[in-house]
């Protein structure tokens, strides 16, 4: 049975993982395993979520709301763009260091 999930959660889910893909890419975060494993989520539910996004094969529940935070604080990704869509992806502290290494 599908599951309805409501735009405004998919639009959020979305921007989850454009802003994972950026944290990878510049290395803050080690990938997907390294962010599931840090913070105790279900590394194949995120995948599984990251693959049938905005598909119809999307059944699976919608991500953590901890993951909201992890990602915020671990990628220096600005709250108000994750949760609303507004302002710069990165928070105006971090935007900076967009490309240093999380230590």
């Amino acid at each position: 049975m599908k599951k309805y999930i409501n735009p405004q959660a998919n639009a959020i889910q979305a921007r989850f993982f454009q802003a994972l893909e950026l944290a990878i890419q510049s290395g803050k975060i080690s990938g997907l395993k390294g962010f599931c494993r840090d913070h105790n989520f279900n590394r194949t539910k995120y995948s599984l979520l990251r693959n049938t996004l905005g598909t119809d094969a999307m059944t699976y529940r919608v991500i953590d709301l901890d993951a909201l935070s992890a990602i915020c604080k671990d990628g220096g990704v600005n709250p108000a763009w994750l949760l609303l869509g507004v302002g710069d992806m990165l928070s105006n502290k971090d935007s900076s260091k967009c490309t240093s290494k999380k230590e």
